[in-house]
């Protein structure tokens, strides 16, 4: 192995661990004969499959969730067209725990594979961006679906070139209230998930063996 060869070793997260090693793979086509076009617009079906399985995945996990708070927390809802309620269902409780959890593992996932390809497609953006000194954000968001948003609340909206309007005070600060607002709003719904599935576990445990390893598994997902 030559010196030109020799991995960095870096402490680095996973996704801009991703982003560095795609950018380094492209360097190695500097032509484009890899990392043309055709490529490019199978990544964005691929992370639109991605999206479209992490949307799925998120529905399944809402309806678990509300069918267990109203198990654990309500009142005996009756299924419609017959006498029988939710509370009725033999181990409804531990179904419907193991539904909630199954679906986070899932939505996580399916999030962190879609945050994958998002990462590795914006690599293309970044290289064709370059060649005029844009943003690069700007051509990724007319392929990828993104939260658009969060970059017009920024301090400084281009962070790879110039930025030609500059917010004053008050608006970095209003703006930057609400994201903070935004991310502990994003941070309720994942304690009140888990607040949900513990309450579920809690009332499935008893003096069976079996009941510690069905504990065990939902605390593992």
């Amino acid at each position: 192995m030559t010196d030109e060869q020799k991995a960095f070793f870096l402490d680095l997260s996973p996704n801009v661990r991703l982003r560095m090693t795609v950018a380094e793979e492209m360097r190695l086509d500097p032509q484009g004969e890899v990392f043309n076009d055709a490529l490019h617009d199978k990544y964005i079906l691929m992370q639109r499959e991605a999206v479209n399985q992490q949307n799925a995945a998120a529905k399944t996990l809402v309806i678990s969730d509300i069918g267990l708070a109203l198990l654990l927390f309500g009142k005996n809802i009756k299924i419609p067209g017959t006498d029988f309620g939710i509370q009725d269902i033999p181990a409804a409780n531990e179904v419907l725990t193991v539904s909630a959890t199954f679906g986070f593992l899932t939505l996580a996932m399916a999030f962190l594979n879609s945050q994958s390809y998002q990462a590795i497609l914006e690599q293309f953006y970044i290289r064709r961006a370059a060649k005029w000194g844009i943003d690069p954000d700007f051509i990724a968001y007319g392929n990828i679906f993104s939260q658009v948003y969060l970059k017009a609340f920024r301090r400084k909206m281009n962070n790879s070139g110039i930025d030609f309007f500059g917010p004053e005070k008050p608006y970095v600060i209003f703006y930057s209230l609400l994201v903070v607002l935004l991310c502990l709003c994003w941070l309720s719904i994942l304690a009140l998930h888990i607040c949900v599935v513990a309450a579920g576990t809690w009332h499935s445990v008893s003096p069976h063996w079996l009941s510690w390893i069905f504990a065990g598994s939902i605390v593992l997902m």
